[in-house]
């Protein structure tokens, strides 16, 4: 069964944590493909710093040239709330039943995933994984963890299931934050080995997260 990894995120801007993150958890579920899904507004977060086209860019900078990693960029091109569950059902319309989706959700964003719209159609399009991060223990609403704990396997079913598992899993992931990026270019302090060197270089091109 063909195994499709989706990794969302603001990427506001992409770093290197997220690009690490992204080839390990491919390593580690053997997907065929893993897409970086940069959204349009989270309704959960504030609005990003980067308008939807820089994003765009600097996603489509930092992962040119690498094998197994796609940008599809759906949810930049609407102009309403990025809806992760119609985003699924699009992506599950596309490639049909017989594929395994599996999205990767970061602690962080696992632990308010009961506020997300109609996150309880989730299991039904595609599987979970959720990324533990060192600074976010998971810790679930009662009825997420619920119905996560039910659909609990074994991360390598993933890739044999079109939908419907839940896996956690653990990265050695690095210490990097968007937000730190973010507050370091304001302070005209450097961002190297931080970032790819083709996304800083368009943030110094677009004077982007400036004063």
């Amino acid at each position: 069964m063909r195994h499709i990894a989706i990794f969302g995120g603001t990427f506001d801007p992409i770093h290197n944590g997220h690009l690490r993150s992204a080839v390990e958890v491919r390593e580690e579920l053997a997907a065929d493909e893993l897409w970086l899904l940069p959204s349009n507004r989270p309704p959960l977060r504030d609005r990003p710093t980067a308008s939807s086209e820089q994003r765009l860019a600097m996603v489509m900078a930092a992962v040119h040239g690498e094998p197994g990693v796609r940008v599809d960029a759906r949810e930049l091109l609407r102009d309403t709330p990025s809806y992760t569950v119609d985003t699924l059902s699009e992506i599950r319309a596309e490639v049909g039943e017989d594929i395994a989706l599996t999205l990767v959700v970061g602690s962080d964003a696992l632990n308010k995933l009961h506020q997300w719209h109609d996150w309880q159609r989730l299991l039904s399009l595609a599987n979970i994984l959720a990324l533990g991060r060192p600074d976010y223990e998971l810790q679930l609403d009662a009825a997420v963890a619920d119905q996560l704990g039910k659909a609990a396997c074994d991360k390598s079913q993933l890739g044999l299931q079109s939908r419907g598992g839940f896996c956690e899993l653990k990265l050695v992931q690095l210490a990097i934050s968007a937000t730190d990026i973010r507050e370091r270019l304001v302070g005209g302090q450097s961002v190297r080995y931080l970032l790819p060197d083709a996304v800083i270089d368009f943030i110094n091109q677009q004077q982007l997260y400036r004063r």
